[in-house]
């Protein structure tokens, strides 16, 4: 897919990089705590490296440490340097926030006092975590979890519910599917409910055995007669230097106005033994790039229908 370039207004909804000029407005607005002439834009002081560091920060960090980080930044003396600083800052297992944090403390001094710079990491922190309830954005995970287990639902009962509950569509985009009952079984009762089912699989003849085994072998026939299946044709597929066909290895679903990405394929190893990872979520210009996107491959051909 072409990474078509985003419109400005989309890329405010990402907040993070954003709020630091907000939260610091405030404290720069006190020559006591800035040192700088009040003729001056003082927000324009603001380096664009320490605006893109503290959305990265906030990104990588999990929340809780955030939050002690910015009390203790809240509470350190405005003299403190930036290495004492960092000295005394809570520490994180996260070797990649921690050397982001150190980097914010040093680009931050002499430019803010440390009190503004923990409020403005408090209030980016706020603004992504309540932008990421706006996307309804959710982490899916199959296999082992870490001790501090992520706050991540199976991938396959997503799926479940999902196609439990749509009304409109359903698209499953895979490269394989094996032993999916409770799947297809949901899928046949969806179909009876009149939503929309189409399937984009790969199979072993178009692959040239790449796969073993046909991914629509796993769908009953009651799918097959009143869904619509898509194949990529090996006529439109490029091949590598052993000769051997390009993949349909792309892992979607679209039902309704949510979308699933995930590295898992349909199949029982994919929701119960695989280590897998995928997210969820609404966000309308992404439902509509993906719709469209397959929408046009269906159109011009590179996925061609199947005939019964």
């Amino acid at each position: 897919m072409g990474h078509a370039a985003m419109p400005a207004n989309s890329r405010r909804k990402h907040p993070a990089s954003e709020a630091i000029a907000i939260s610091t407005g405030q404290f720069s607005s006190r020559r006591s705590l800035l040192a700088v002439p009040p003729s001056l834009d003082e927000k324009a002081m603001i380096p664009a490296t320490l605006t893109a560091d503290v959305d990265n920060l906030i990104r990588r960090g999990q929340k809780h440490w955030l939050q002690t980080v910015c009390a203790a930044l809240g509470q350190a003396p405005e003299s403190m340097d930036a290495r004492s600083l960092i000295a005394n800052l809570p520490t994180t297992n996260n070797s990649d926030a921690a050397h982001c944090l150190a980097n914010i403390v040093h680009q931050a001094e002499g430019v803010l006092p440390w009190n503004a710079l923990g409020a403005s990491i408090d209030l980016c922190s706020a603004m992504f975590s309540r932008w990421q309830q706006q996307q309804h954005l959710e982490l899916l995970w199959t296999g082992p979890s870490p001790a501090s287990q992520i706050p991540a639902r199976r991938i396959d009962q997503v799926f479940y519910d999902l196609i439990g509950s749509a009304k409109r569509e359903i698209l499953l985009v895979t490269f394989a599917a094996h032993k999916i009952s409770r799947l297809t079984d949901l899928l046949v009762n969806a179909l009876n409910r009149g939503v929309h089912v189409r399937l984009i699989l790969e199979f072993e003849e178009t692959s040239q055995g790449q796969l073993s085994m046909d991914a629509l072998n796993a769908f009953p026939e009651a799918i097959r007669q009143r869904g619509q299946i898509y194949y990529w044709p090996l006529d439109k597929r490029e091949r590598n230097a052993y000769g051997k066909p390009g993949k349909l290895h792309a892992k979607v679903a679209i039902i309704d106005d949510q979308v699933v990405l995930s590295s898992a394929n349909l199949t029982d190893d994919a929701f119960n033994r695989n280590l897998e990872l995928g997210a969820r979520f609404s966000s309308d210009e992404l439902l509509q790039r993906l719709r469209e996107h397959f929408d046009s491959l269906c159109a011009d051909g590179t996925l061609r229908l199947l005939k019964a």
